[in-house]
């Protein structure tokens, strides 16, 4: 199986799982009006849709047009940077519109007491659900070397998805011991508000992380994948032993698609240098398949 087969067959698990959850989420929300499992669902609704398509990219992003003689690898990181940037919009409006509901509690002393039942069960369901969805992607973009930009995505974003379930059953939980005649009775009332910004804070640090990594592809940056460096290093070291004088080595990576510049000595003979990249590439292809090496004088 390719790394392409591999990245299309778990994007289309990631996509039937996180619509399964997406329904399961909509429906608690219209029991209990909990602005926090709004959140959750959301996230699950978006991951669903942005998994199909991530496949159509996946399908198209290694093909050469006249425009684009290299291929549209672009596409996976540009995907990878309106999905974080989505989800960074998600987060903020939901602790907004929470927001808002609490300061109508504690100004005027209007509110509805949360429902809290129903929510516990379902997020812990929902929480081993998108652990174990994250884990899978994980291992699936291990089996492509880690050069999936789009299982990279995945997997983070399932990953704050479990948090984000996580975060609302604890919460949950604490809340129902909460005597709501006592002096924390507040919370039953604008608990959806604290619930909400206690898990948006540590989960705002993933999609940033996934943003710059996905811009710094896209903008045709040097990759900072150490595994990825250090075995490219390796064979063009091996295969430039004894013939020619490597100065630089630069690796670029745009979404699956690896780039290695060598810059080398003049007068090196043209042979030798396309005898040079067969047996660059003879070793890189078995680990990551959509791979180009370019020679440039230093």
């Amino acid at each position: 199986m390719t790394q392409k087969q591999i990245e299309r067959k778990s994007l289309i698990v990631s996509c039937i799982v996180n619509l399964i959850m997406a329904i399961g989420g909509f429906w608690i929300f219209s029991i209990t009006n909990i602005q926090a499992l709004f959140l959750d669902c959301s996230f699950s609704m978006i991951a669903s849709c942005s998994c199909l398509a991530a496949l159509e990219i996946s399908k198209i992003s290694n093909k050469k047009t006249k425009n684009y003689p290299d291929g549209l690898y672009f596409l996976e990181p540009l995907y990878s940077i309106f999905r974080t940037l989505l989800t960074l919009v998600l987060l903020f409006s939901s602790v907004a519109r929470t927001a808002k509901a609490a300061w109508g509690y504690f100004a005027y002393g209007v509110g509805t007491p949360l429902m809290i039942e129903p929510v516990i069960p379902y997020e812990i369901l929902m929480c081993i659900i998108c652990f174990g969805l994250s884990f899978f992607n994980r291992s699936q973009s291990r089996k492509t070397n880690d050069s999936s930009t789009l299982l990279a995505t995945e997997s983070k974003g399932n990953f704050i998805d479990g948090i984000l379930s996580l975060g609302v059953a604890l919460s949950a939980f604490l809340i129902k011991l909460i005597d709501i005649n006592g002096s924390l009775g507040f919370l039953h009332y604008t608990g959806d508000f604290f619930i909400t910004t206690i898990i948006v804070l540590p989960a705002i640090k993933e999609p940033i992380s996934v943003f710059i990594s996905s811009f710094r592809e896209l903008s045709g940056g040097l990759t900072t994948n150490q595994e990825l460096k250090r075995t490219v290093f390796q064979f063009v070291e091996k295969n430039l032993s004894g013939i020619m004088t490597l100065q630089k080595c630069d690796i670029y990576k745009i979404g699956m698609h690896i780039k290695v510049c060598i810059y080398i000595t003049n007068n090196i003979d043209y042979k030798k240098i396309q005898t040079v990249k067969r047996n660059i590439l003879k070793d890189i292809c078995p680990i990551y398949e959509n791979a180009e090496i370019v020679f440039c004088e230093w």
